[in-house]
């Protein structure tokens, strides 16, 4: 009841109800603006979508905007591609154009970065390209590299040596059969003879 008649009385006169419409007006208009502006606004590079960034990551690595245009829109996933040459470009000695060449051959544009920095840390520069090739032909580039580090670290190899030890595959299987021998053609299976009547 109380309640009631205080805020009949305040409806009642004239500046209470222009304070009253004044005052919604402004809370709708700060709760409008509160609404449009973002809890958790993203970062400028993650509003661009994969071309874009594609496109500008590849620019300042000073490429041809022909062969960036090219590159970006032949792409499965843009973005990999260009932060696979961007990996390369940086943290070896690879020029970007060769990166990007590579880049664009495999599967895993990720795995190839991944490969071919931690294999070229530490090693001559004269390597560069070789390492690049080696990365570019093994089917799991981040298990190769895990395996050429791995036998540099422990063994005296120079790394040409490790990555062909490391890529050559011939001769692993999972699962053996139990006369199995390395190098050479597992025997065919044989077929019982068929039962001949004796005569």
């Amino acid at each position: 009841m109380m309640i009631r008649k205080i805020s009949s009385g305040l409806g009642s006169s004239a500046p209470a109800q222009r304070w009253r419409k004044g005052g919604l007006l402004g809370l709708s208009l700060v709760a409008l603006t509160v609404g449009l502006i973002p809890l958790n606004p993203a970062p400028a590079s993650a509003r661009k979508n994969a071309y874009d960034r594609c496109a500008a990551e590849l620019l300042d690595r000073q490429l041809p905007p022909e062969t960036v245009a090219l590159a970006c829109s032949g792409a499965l996933r843009p973005e990999e591609l260009s932060q696979c040459v961007e990996e390369i470009d940086s943290r070896t000695d690879i020029l970007a154009e060769d990166a990007l060449n590579r880049c664009q051959q495999v599967r895993r544009p990720l795995e190839l970065a991944t490969c071919v920095v931690d294999i070229s840390d530490r090693r001559d520069e004269s390597e560069a390209p070789l390492i690049l090739d080696f990365c570019r032909r093994s089917l799991l580039p981040t298990q190769f590299s895990r395996c050429v580090v791995g036998l540099q670290n422990q063994i005296d190899l120079v790394t040409s040596q490790a990555m062909s030890v490391c890529i050559d595959t011939r001769d692993r299987v999972d699962s053996p059969l139990p006369n199995f021998i390395p190098g050479r053609e597992p025997p065919a299976p044989t077929r019982p003879s068929p039962n001949l009547p004796s005569t």
